[in-house]
Protein backbone atom coordinates (compact mmCIF):
# COMPACT_ATOMS: atom_id res chain seq x y z
CA UNK A 1 0.00 0.00 0.00
CA UNK A 2 1.45 3.33 -1.09
CA UNK A 3 0.52 6.04 1.42
CA UNK A 4 1.10 9.66 0.44
CA UNK A 5 2.02 11.72 3.50
CA UNK A 6 0.27 14.82 2.17
CA UNK A 7 -2.89 12.80 1.44
CA UNK A 8 -2.81 11.37 4.98
CA UNK A 9 -2.61 14.90 6.40
CA UNK A 10 -5.96 15.73 4.81
CA UNK A 11 -7.49 13.40 7.42
CA UNK A 12 -5.09 13.60 10.37
CA UNK A 13 -2.99 16.64 11.43
CA UNK A 14 0.24 14.65 11.68
CA UNK A 15 3.20 17.07 11.55
CA UNK A 16 6.10 14.68 12.11
CA UNK A 17 8.52 13.26 9.57
CA UNK A 18 7.91 10.37 7.22
CA UNK A 19 10.69 8.44 8.97
CA UNK A 20 9.12 8.81 12.43
CA UNK A 21 5.73 7.74 11.09
CA UNK A 22 7.28 4.74 9.37
CA UNK A 23 8.86 3.60 12.65
CA UNK A 24 5.59 3.94 14.55
CA UNK A 25 3.55 2.08 11.92
CA UNK A 26 6.12 -0.72 11.82
CA UNK A 27 5.77 -1.15 15.61
CA UNK A 28 2.01 -1.38 15.10
CA UNK A 29 2.49 -4.32 12.71
CA UNK A 30 2.26 -2.25 9.53
CA UNK A 31 5.80 -2.83 8.33
CA UNK A 32 7.49 -0.26 6.12
CA UNK A 33 9.14 -1.50 2.94
CA UNK A 34 10.63 1.86 1.96
CA UNK A 35 9.99 5.59 1.76
CA UNK A 36 9.54 6.61 -1.86
CA UNK A 37 10.21 10.10 -3.22
CA UNK A 38 8.22 9.78 -6.46
CA UNK A 39 9.27 13.06 -8.06
CA UNK A 40 12.83 13.32 -6.76
CA UNK A 41 14.17 12.93 -10.32
CA UNK A 42 12.60 16.25 -11.37
CA UNK A 43 13.62 18.11 -8.24
CA UNK A 44 15.91 20.42 -10.23
CA UNK A 45 13.29 21.36 -12.87
CA UNK A 46 12.40 25.06 -12.62
CA UNK A 47 9.60 27.36 -13.73
CA UNK A 48 10.49 29.64 -16.65
CA UNK A 49 8.77 32.33 -18.70
CA UNK A 50 8.97 32.23 -22.50
CA UNK A 51 9.93 35.84 -23.21
CA UNK A 52 10.38 35.41 -26.97
CA UNK A 53 9.43 32.68 -29.45
CA UNK A 54 10.31 32.89 -33.17
CA UNK A 55 10.31 30.28 -35.95
CA UNK A 56 13.55 28.39 -36.50
CA UNK A 57 15.11 29.60 -39.78
CA UNK A 58 16.13 26.08 -40.80
CA UNK A 59 13.06 24.10 -39.66
CA UNK A 60 9.35 24.12 -40.47
CA UNK A 61 8.30 22.97 -36.96
CA UNK A 62 10.94 24.16 -34.49
CA UNK A 63 11.03 27.47 -32.62
CA UNK A 64 13.83 29.43 -31.01
CA UNK A 65 12.79 30.53 -27.55
CA UNK A 66 14.34 32.87 -25.04
CA UNK A 67 13.33 31.90 -21.52
CA UNK A 68 13.69 33.64 -18.17
CA UNK A 69 14.49 31.34 -15.28
CA UNK A 70 14.83 34.16 -12.80
CA UNK A 71 18.62 34.02 -12.96
CA UNK A 72 19.23 37.48 -14.40
CA UNK A 73 19.76 36.53 -18.04
CA UNK A 74 17.75 34.86 -20.80
CA UNK A 75 18.58 31.35 -22.00
CA UNK A 76 18.30 30.29 -25.65
CA UNK A 77 16.33 27.04 -26.10
CA UNK A 78 15.25 25.37 -29.34
CA UNK A 79 11.85 23.71 -28.96
CA UNK A 80 9.94 21.48 -31.39
CA UNK A 81 6.62 21.37 -29.52
CA UNK A 82 3.64 22.58 -31.57
CA UNK A 83 2.05 24.51 -28.69
CA UNK A 84 5.04 26.61 -27.55
CA UNK A 85 4.42 30.38 -27.65
CA UNK A 86 5.70 33.64 -26.24
CA UNK A 87 4.29 34.62 -22.86
CA UNK A 88 3.87 31.08 -21.60
CA UNK A 89 4.93 29.82 -18.18
CA UNK A 90 6.71 26.50 -18.66
CA UNK A 91 8.87 23.85 -16.99
CA UNK A 92 12.52 23.90 -18.10
CA UNK A 93 15.40 21.51 -17.59
CA UNK A 94 18.58 23.58 -17.54
CA UNK A 95 22.08 22.38 -18.48
CA UNK A 96 23.29 19.52 -16.31
CA UNK A 97 19.81 18.25 -15.39
CA UNK A 98 19.31 14.47 -15.41
CA UNK A 99 15.85 13.63 -16.70
CA UNK A 100 13.68 10.75 -15.40
CA UNK A 101 14.71 8.57 -18.38
CA UNK A 102 18.39 9.14 -17.60
CA UNK A 103 19.06 11.73 -20.32
CA UNK A 104 21.47 14.47 -19.25
CA UNK A 105 20.67 17.92 -20.66
CA UNK A 106 23.73 19.30 -22.46
CA UNK A 107 24.46 22.23 -24.70
CA UNK A 108 23.44 21.31 -28.23
CA UNK A 109 23.06 22.71 -31.74
CA UNK A 110 19.75 21.96 -33.43
CA UNK A 111 19.67 22.77 -37.14
CA UNK A 112 22.54 25.20 -36.57
CA UNK A 113 21.03 27.07 -33.61
CA UNK A 114 22.45 26.69 -30.05
CA UNK A 115 20.16 25.34 -27.33
CA UNK A 116 20.88 25.56 -23.58
CA UNK A 117 18.13 23.43 -22.06
CA UNK A 118 14.79 21.78 -22.73
CA UNK A 119 11.19 22.97 -22.34
CA UNK A 120 9.45 19.86 -20.99
CA UNK A 121 6.27 17.92 -21.66
CA UNK A 122 4.44 15.95 -18.96
CA UNK A 123 5.84 12.68 -20.32
CA UNK A 124 9.43 13.97 -20.24
CA UNK A 125 8.82 14.95 -16.61
CA UNK A 126 7.38 11.53 -15.74
CA UNK A 127 4.05 13.11 -14.77
CA UNK A 128 1.91 11.32 -17.39
CA UNK A 129 2.02 9.78 -20.87
CA UNK A 130 0.98 13.08 -22.49
CA UNK A 131 3.46 14.09 -25.19
CA UNK A 132 1.23 16.19 -27.44
CA UNK A 133 3.07 19.34 -26.42
CA UNK A 134 4.92 21.08 -23.63
CA UNK A 135 3.42 21.50 -20.16
CA UNK A 136 1.95 25.00 -19.92
CA UNK A 137 1.68 26.26 -16.33
CA UNK A 138 -0.49 28.99 -14.77
CA UNK A 139 0.89 32.49 -15.25
CA UNK A 140 0.82 33.05 -11.48
CA UNK A 141 3.87 30.82 -11.02
CA UNK A 142 7.13 32.69 -10.46
CA UNK A 143 10.18 32.21 -12.71
CA UNK A 144 12.96 30.34 -10.92
CA UNK A 145 10.72 28.42 -8.50
CA UNK A 146 11.06 24.65 -8.34
CA UNK A 147 8.38 22.78 -10.26
CA UNK A 148 7.81 20.23 -7.45
CA UNK A 149 7.01 23.10 -5.07
CA UNK A 150 4.59 25.08 -7.25
CA UNK A 151 2.71 21.92 -8.29
CA UNK A 152 2.67 20.71 -4.67
CA UNK A 153 3.82 17.28 -5.81
CA UNK A 154 3.95 14.40 -3.33
CA UNK A 155 7.37 14.39 -1.66
CA UNK A 156 7.09 11.39 0.70
CA UNK A 157 5.17 8.19 -0.05
CA UNK A 158 5.35 5.28 2.39
CA UNK A 159 5.35 1.80 0.87
CA UNK A 160 3.73 -0.29 3.60
CA UNK A 161 3.54 -4.08 3.62
CA UNK A 162 -0.06 -4.87 4.60
CA UNK A 163 -0.53 -8.39 5.92
CA UNK A 164 -3.52 -10.39 4.55
CA UNK A 165 -5.52 -9.96 7.78
CA UNK A 166 -5.38 -6.14 7.63
CA UNK A 167 -7.54 -5.35 4.63
CA UNK A 168 -8.87 -2.41 6.67
CA UNK A 169 -5.51 -0.69 6.14
CA UNK A 170 -5.59 -0.82 2.35
CA UNK A 171 -6.79 2.77 2.16
CA UNK A 172 -5.74 6.25 3.21
CA UNK A 173 -8.70 6.42 5.59
CA UNK A 174 -7.82 3.05 7.15
CA UNK A 175 -4.22 4.09 7.77
CA UNK A 176 -5.33 7.54 8.96
CA UNK A 177 -7.40 5.81 11.64
CA UNK A 178 -4.29 3.97 12.86
CA UNK A 179 -2.17 7.14 12.81
CA UNK A 180 -4.80 9.17 14.68
CA UNK A 181 -4.97 6.52 17.39
CA UNK A 182 -1.20 6.07 17.60
CA UNK A 183 -0.56 9.78 18.08
CA UNK A 184 -3.81 10.65 19.89
CA UNK A 185 -4.81 13.02 17.08
CA UNK A 186 -8.28 13.90 15.78
CA UNK A 187 -9.40 12.31 12.54
CA UNK A 188 -11.81 14.04 10.16
CA UNK A 189 -13.16 12.92 6.81
CA UNK A 190 -13.91 15.92 4.57
CA UNK A 191 -17.40 15.84 3.05
CA UNK A 192 -18.01 15.56 -0.68
CA UNK A 193 -21.42 17.17 -1.28
CA UNK A 194 -23.59 15.20 -3.70
CA UNK A 195 -26.61 16.58 -5.57
CA UNK A 196 -29.10 13.89 -6.60
CA UNK A 197 -31.66 14.40 -9.35
CA UNK A 198 -34.47 12.55 -11.08
CA UNK A 199 -32.75 11.10 -14.14
CA UNK A 200 -34.79 9.96 -17.13
CA UNK A 201 -32.53 7.12 -18.27
CA UNK A 202 -32.45 3.31 -18.07
CA UNK A 203 -31.68 2.05 -14.56
CA UNK A 204 -30.40 -1.54 -14.71
CA UNK A 205 -32.08 -4.13 -12.51
CA UNK A 206 -29.49 -5.95 -10.37
CA UNK A 207 -29.65 -9.75 -10.33
CA UNK A 208 -27.34 -11.92 -8.20
CA UNK A 209 -27.35 -15.63 -8.96
CA UNK A 210 -25.73 -16.78 -5.70
CA UNK A 211 -25.65 -14.74 -2.46
CA UNK A 212 -22.55 -16.69 -1.38
CA UNK A 213 -20.58 -15.18 -4.29
CA UNK A 214 -21.80 -11.57 -4.10
CA UNK A 215 -22.99 -10.19 -0.77
CA UNK A 216 -24.13 -6.83 -2.11
CA UNK A 217 -24.14 -4.86 -5.35
CA UNK A 218 -24.91 -1.14 -5.61
CA UNK A 219 -24.88 1.27 -8.52
CA UNK A 220 -25.91 4.73 -9.65
CA UNK A 221 -26.67 6.14 -13.08
CA UNK A 222 -24.96 9.39 -14.08
CA UNK A 223 -25.98 11.17 -17.30
CA UNK A 224 -24.75 14.20 -19.21
CA UNK A 225 -21.08 13.77 -18.34
CA UNK A 226 -18.09 15.12 -20.25
CA UNK A 227 -15.17 12.68 -20.26
CA UNK A 228 -11.87 14.56 -20.29
CA UNK A 229 -8.45 14.76 -18.67
CA UNK A 230 -8.51 15.07 -14.88
CA UNK A 231 -7.13 18.15 -13.11
CA UNK A 232 -3.37 17.98 -12.72
CA UNK A 233 -3.45 17.70 -8.91
CA UNK A 234 -5.54 14.52 -9.09
CA UNK A 235 -3.46 13.02 -11.90
CA UNK A 236 -0.15 13.70 -10.18
CA UNK A 237 -1.38 12.24 -6.88
CA UNK A 238 -2.46 9.04 -8.59
CA UNK A 239 0.88 8.87 -10.41
CA UNK A 240 2.72 9.19 -7.09
CA UNK A 241 0.71 6.23 -5.78
CA UNK A 242 1.58 4.05 -8.76
CA UNK A 243 -1.68 4.45 -10.72
CA UNK A 244 -1.73 5.64 -14.33
CA UNK A 245 -4.26 8.45 -14.96
CA UNK A 246 -6.76 7.74 -17.76
CA UNK A 247 -9.74 10.13 -17.67
CA UNK A 248 -11.71 12.07 -15.09
CA UNK A 249 -14.35 9.33 -14.60
CA UNK A 250 -11.90 6.43 -14.38
CA UNK A 251 -9.45 8.45 -12.28
CA UNK A 252 -12.19 9.11 -9.71
CA UNK A 253 -12.81 5.37 -9.29
CA UNK A 254 -9.09 4.82 -8.65
CA UNK A 255 -8.91 7.81 -6.31
CA UNK A 256 -11.79 6.51 -4.19
CA UNK A 257 -10.24 3.02 -4.21
CA UNK A 258 -7.05 4.42 -2.69
CA UNK A 259 -8.85 6.81 -0.33
CA UNK A 260 -11.67 4.56 0.93
CA UNK A 261 -10.49 1.03 0.08
CA UNK A 262 -13.61 0.30 -1.99
CA UNK A 263 -12.97 -0.80 -5.59
CA UNK A 264 -15.43 0.71 -8.07
CA UNK A 265 -16.03 0.19 -11.76
CA UNK A 266 -17.51 2.56 -14.32
CA UNK A 267 -19.49 1.16 -17.27
CA UNK A 268 -20.58 3.11 -20.32
CA UNK A 269 -24.33 3.23 -19.63
CA UNK A 270 -25.18 2.92 -23.34
CA UNK A 271 -23.33 -0.40 -23.50
CA UNK A 272 -25.33 -2.09 -20.73
CA UNK A 273 -27.78 -4.05 -22.88
CA UNK A 274 -31.19 -5.34 -21.92
CA UNK A 275 -31.69 -3.28 -18.78
CA UNK A 276 -30.08 -5.85 -16.50
CA UNK A 277 -26.81 -6.25 -14.62
CA UNK A 278 -26.34 -9.88 -13.65
CA UNK A 279 -23.72 -11.19 -11.21
CA UNK A 280 -23.21 -14.84 -12.12
CA UNK A 281 -20.50 -17.42 -12.83
CA UNK A 282 -19.09 -17.64 -16.34
CA UNK A 283 -19.98 -20.38 -18.76
CA UNK A 284 -17.22 -22.96 -19.15
CA UNK A 285 -14.97 -21.97 -22.07
CA UNK A 286 -16.61 -18.56 -22.54
CA UNK A 287 -14.40 -15.92 -24.22
CA UNK A 288 -14.08 -12.38 -22.88
CA UNK A 289 -11.79 -9.44 -23.74
CA UNK A 290 -10.56 -7.47 -20.72
CA UNK A 291 -9.63 -3.77 -20.63
CA UNK A 292 -6.01 -4.59 -21.43
CA UNK A 293 -7.10 -5.89 -24.84
CA UNK A 294 -6.40 -9.55 -24.08
CA UNK A 295 -8.92 -12.28 -24.77
CA UNK A 296 -9.54 -14.53 -21.78
CA UNK A 297 -10.98 -18.04 -21.75
CA UNK A 298 -13.16 -18.31 -18.65
CA UNK A 299 -14.04 -21.20 -16.39
CA UNK A 300 -17.31 -21.94 -14.64
CA UNK A 301 -15.94 -20.82 -11.27
CA UNK A 302 -14.98 -17.32 -12.54
CA UNK A 303 -17.48 -14.75 -11.30
CA UNK A 304 -18.64 -12.30 -13.97
CA UNK A 305 -20.75 -9.18 -14.37
CA UNK A 306 -23.12 -9.65 -17.32
CA UNK A 307 -25.83 -7.90 -19.27
CA UNK A 308 -28.42 -9.51 -21.51
CA UNK A 309 -25.85 -10.25 -24.23
CA UNK A 310 -22.91 -11.58 -22.21
CA UNK A 311 -19.94 -10.73 -20.00
CA UNK A 312 -19.11 -7.04 -19.39
CA UNK A 313 -16.58 -7.49 -16.54
CA UNK A 314 -14.64 -10.03 -14.53
CA UNK A 315 -16.07 -9.41 -11.08
CA UNK A 316 -13.55 -7.78 -8.77
CA UNK A 317 -10.66 -8.21 -11.20
CA UNK A 318 -10.98 -6.17 -14.42
CA UNK A 319 -13.61 -4.60 -16.64
CA UNK A 320 -14.32 -5.40 -20.25
CA UNK A 321 -13.08 -3.59 -23.35
CA UNK A 322 -16.57 -3.47 -24.84
CA UNK A 323 -18.12 -1.45 -21.98
CA UNK A 324 -15.22 0.86 -21.07
CA UNK A 325 -15.58 4.60 -20.61
CA UNK A 326 -14.36 6.59 -23.63
CA UNK A 327 -14.41 10.22 -24.70
CA UNK A 328 -17.69 9.47 -26.48
CA UNK A 329 -19.40 8.23 -23.30
CA UNK A 330 -22.27 10.46 -22.15
CA UNK A 331 -23.63 8.26 -19.37
CA UNK A 332 -22.10 6.11 -16.65
CA UNK A 333 -23.31 3.21 -14.57
CA UNK A 334 -21.05 3.24 -11.51
CA UNK A 335 -20.67 -0.02 -9.59
CA UNK A 336 -19.76 -0.64 -5.95
CA UNK A 337 -19.94 -4.26 -4.83
CA UNK A 338 -18.78 -6.80 -2.26
CA UNK A 339 -17.66 -10.18 -3.59
CA UNK A 340 -16.59 -13.37 -1.86
CA UNK A 341 -12.80 -13.01 -1.40
CA UNK A 342 -11.88 -16.61 -2.27
CA UNK A 343 -13.69 -16.41 -5.62
CA UNK A 344 -11.83 -13.28 -6.68
CA UNK A 345 -8.50 -14.70 -5.50
CA UNK A 346 -8.96 -17.87 -7.54
CA UNK A 347 -9.75 -16.03 -10.79
CA UNK A 348 -6.95 -13.50 -10.30
CA UNK A 349 -4.35 -16.23 -9.66
CA UNK A 350 -5.49 -18.46 -12.51
CA UNK A 351 -5.37 -15.66 -15.09
CA UNK A 352 -2.25 -14.02 -13.63
CA UNK A 353 -4.31 -10.84 -13.55
CA UNK A 354 -3.73 -8.91 -10.33
CA UNK A 355 -5.17 -5.43 -9.97
CA UNK A 356 -5.55 -2.86 -7.21
CA UNK A 357 -9.20 -3.93 -7.04
CA UNK A 358 -8.57 -7.68 -6.81
CA UNK A 359 -5.87 -7.11 -4.17
CA UNK A 360 -8.49 -5.51 -1.93
CA UNK A 361 -11.36 -7.85 -2.73
CA UNK A 362 -9.16 -10.82 -1.90
CA UNK A 363 -8.61 -9.43 1.60
CA UNK A 364 -12.16 -8.33 2.31
CA UNK A 365 -14.09 -5.10 1.76
CA UNK A 366 -15.93 -2.97 4.33
CA UNK A 367 -19.48 -3.74 3.21
CA UNK A 368 -20.86 -1.17 5.63
CA UNK A 369 -19.26 1.61 3.59
CA UNK A 370 -19.91 0.38 0.06
CA UNK A 371 -22.85 2.72 -0.54
CA UNK A 372 -21.01 5.62 1.11
CA UNK A 373 -17.96 5.11 -1.11
CA UNK A 374 -20.21 4.94 -4.17
CA UNK A 375 -21.83 8.28 -3.36
CA UNK A 376 -18.45 9.83 -2.55
CA UNK A 377 -17.26 8.84 -6.03
CA UNK A 378 -20.48 10.16 -7.63
CA UNK A 379 -19.87 13.53 -5.97
CA UNK A 380 -16.34 13.67 -7.41
CA UNK A 381 -17.52 12.70 -10.90
CA UNK A 382 -20.21 15.37 -10.70
CA UNK A 383 -17.57 17.93 -9.75
CA UNK A 384 -15.07 16.94 -12.46
CA UNK A 385 -17.23 15.68 -15.33
CA UNK A 386 -20.54 17.40 -14.70
CA UNK A 387 -23.78 15.56 -15.30
CA UNK A 388 -26.72 14.51 -13.16
CA UNK A 389 -26.53 11.73 -10.56
CA UNK A 390 -29.71 9.70 -10.24
CA UNK A 391 -31.53 9.72 -6.92
CA UNK A 392 -32.46 6.09 -7.56
CA UNK A 393 -29.99 3.58 -6.11
CA UNK A 394 -29.73 0.36 -8.10
CA UNK A 395 -29.14 -2.26 -5.44
CA UNK A 396 -29.36 -5.88 -4.43
CA UNK A 397 -27.97 -6.95 -1.06
CA UNK A 398 -28.86 -10.60 -0.43
CA UNK A 399 -26.55 -10.71 2.58
CA UNK A 400 -27.08 -7.37 4.36
CA UNK A 401 -24.21 -6.07 6.44
CA UNK A 402 -24.59 -6.81 10.15
CA UNK A 403 -21.92 -5.53 12.57
CA UNK A 404 -20.17 -8.32 14.43
CA UNK A 405 -20.86 -8.45 18.19
CA UNK A 406 -17.71 -9.25 20.17
CA UNK A 407 -17.51 -9.75 23.92
CA UNK A 408 -14.55 -8.05 25.60
CA UNK A 409 -13.50 -8.70 29.21
CA UNK A 410 -11.02 -6.15 30.62
CA UNK A 411 -9.83 -8.65 33.24
CA UNK A 412 -9.02 -11.22 30.55
CA UNK A 413 -7.19 -8.54 28.56
CA UNK A 414 -5.01 -7.69 31.59
CA UNK A 415 -4.30 -11.38 32.24
CA UNK A 416 -3.15 -11.95 28.66
CA UNK A 417 -0.97 -8.82 28.52
CA UNK A 418 0.56 -9.17 31.98
CA UNK A 419 -0.30 -5.51 32.62
CA UNK A 420 -3.59 -3.72 33.14
CA UNK A 421 -3.96 -0.93 30.52
CA UNK A 422 -6.96 0.52 32.32
CA UNK A 423 -10.52 0.74 31.11
CA UNK A 424 -10.16 4.34 29.89
CA UNK A 425 -7.28 3.38 27.60
CA UNK A 426 -9.08 0.25 26.38
CA UNK A 427 -12.25 2.17 25.55
CA UNK A 428 -10.21 4.90 23.80
CA UNK A 429 -8.48 2.32 21.61
CA UNK A 430 -11.65 0.45 20.69
CA UNK A 431 -13.66 3.56 19.84
CA UNK A 432 -10.66 4.99 17.95
CA UNK A 433 -10.63 1.89 15.77
CA UNK A 434 -14.27 2.53 14.91
CA UNK A 435 -15.98 0.17 17.36
CA UNK A 436 -19.17 1.05 19.20
CA UNK A 437 -18.59 0.02 22.80
CA UNK A 438 -21.48 -0.86 25.13
CA UNK A 439 -21.28 -1.68 28.82
CA UNK A 440 -18.80 -0.74 31.53
CA UNK A 441 -18.76 -3.76 33.85
CA UNK A 442 -16.93 -7.05 33.71
CA UNK A 443 -17.97 -7.69 30.10
CA UNK A 444 -18.25 -5.17 27.28
CA UNK A 445 -19.86 -5.59 23.87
Amino acid sequence: MLLSLSWLREFVPYEGSAEALADRLTMLGLELEEIVHPFANIDSIVVDKVVECVPHPNSDHMHICKVDAGQGELANIVCGAPNVAAGQTVAVALLGTTMPDGTVIKKAKLRGEPSFGMICSERELGLSDDHDGILVLPDTYKAGDRLVDVLNLEKDVLDIDITPNRGDCLSVIGLAREVALAYNLPMTIPDRPLVLSHVDAPHPAIEISDPELCYGYFGRVITGIKVAKSPSALRYRLTACGIRPISNVVDVTNYILMECGQPLHSFDLARIRGGRVIVAPAKEGEHFTTLDGKERVLKADDLTIRDNDGVVALAGVMGGLDSEITEASAGVFLESAVFRPATIRRTSRRLGLSSEASFRFERGIDQGRSRWSLDRACAMIQQLAGGEVSDRLCENEPRPFVPVQVEFRPARCAALLGVDPGSDFERHVLTGLGCEVKGDGATWT
